[in-house]
């Protein structure tokens, strides 16, 4: 699946793999002034391929390596010999993607191996100049890209929902809060997320996921302190789990963002 939807000079592509005709987890990339920010995942990299064909596309950026993000970069590279550039920390596992989780191979697909180039730290295009923030947590190598001009933050995984309750057992939730502050001081006017879609109101609902985070980090805190298990914690502050962190194997679960809520010392700075 591949929807294309108009934002000025913007367009967001809404891609996903579907099963049964029903999308099994949505993913969004933006193209901006012959500037692609992310390809998706390998599932949808023919339909991206076909739909970049009649596009004026000049360059490639990944925001960090996962597949949902990176997956179409092998077709734009080979097809359409698009230059793609990653954070540095992403290169080596883009030259040799690791096997992934049946379960991430159902969802999204096996990403193939290239070589791209080390991302700076600034990006240009004709008309924008986009800074590159490091903003670490949802994965290492995780990056933003800010133009300080129109005020546009491409946040790619950083943001997701202002109620964010899973996280991935590799992510670092306080690492996140930290790069949501980073972010926040730049004073965004719009936000393109690569899940959420366009949020207008940038500055309000990036504080209000840091308000979220540090709140829930307070209770589960207070209540760790009374002796109660992680299980009861979580169960408490954000309800039972889903059928997605069991079909995942706890890769994606509620527990994980308490863990990692209780697991950091506190600081946020």
């Amino acid at each position: 699946m591949l929807r294309v939807y108009n934002h000025g000079p913007i367009i967001r592509l809404k891609m996903a793999r579907t099963l049964f005709g029903r999308p099994l987890y949505i993913v969004q990339a933006y193209l901006v002034d012959g500037l692609l920010i992310d390809t998706g995942c390998p599932g949808t990299a023919g339909e991206l391929l076909a739909w970049c064909r009649g596009q004026t596309v000049r360059q490639v950026v990944n925001t960090h390596h996962h597949e949902d993000h990176s997956g179409g970069d092998y077709w734009l590279q080979r097809e359409l010999g698009l230059p793609i550039a990653a954070p540095e920390g992403a290169l080596p596992i883009l030259r040799n993607f690791p096997h992934l989780e049946f379960y991430r191979r159902l969802v999204w697909g096996q990403p193939r191996n290239l070589q791209v180039e080390p991302l700076g730290t600034t990006l240009e295009t004709d008309r924008y100049q986009f800074l590159v923030v490091p903003t670490p947590g949802h994965s290492a190598d995780h990056v933003c890209l800010f133009e300080p001009r129109e005020g546009w933050l491409f946040s790619g995984d950083l943001f997701i929902h202002e109620r964010a309750r899973y996280i991935r057992r590799e992510e670092d939730a306080r690492q996140i809060l930290r790069s949501l502050k980073k972010v926040l001081e730049l004073e965004p006017r719009l936000l393109f997320c690569a899940h959420a879609g366009v949020v207008e109101d940038a500055v309000g609902a990036i504080r209000r996921k840091i308000a979220y985070w540090e709140n829930l980090a307070t209770q589960a805190q207070d209540l760790a302190g009374k002796g109660l298990p992680l299980t009861e914690i979580t169960r408490r502050l954000l309800g039972p789990e889903t059928l997605m962190t069991y079909l995942t194997g706890g890769d994606f679960s509620k527990q994980n963002l308490i863990a990692s809520l209780l697991a950091a010392d506190g600081s946020d700075g």
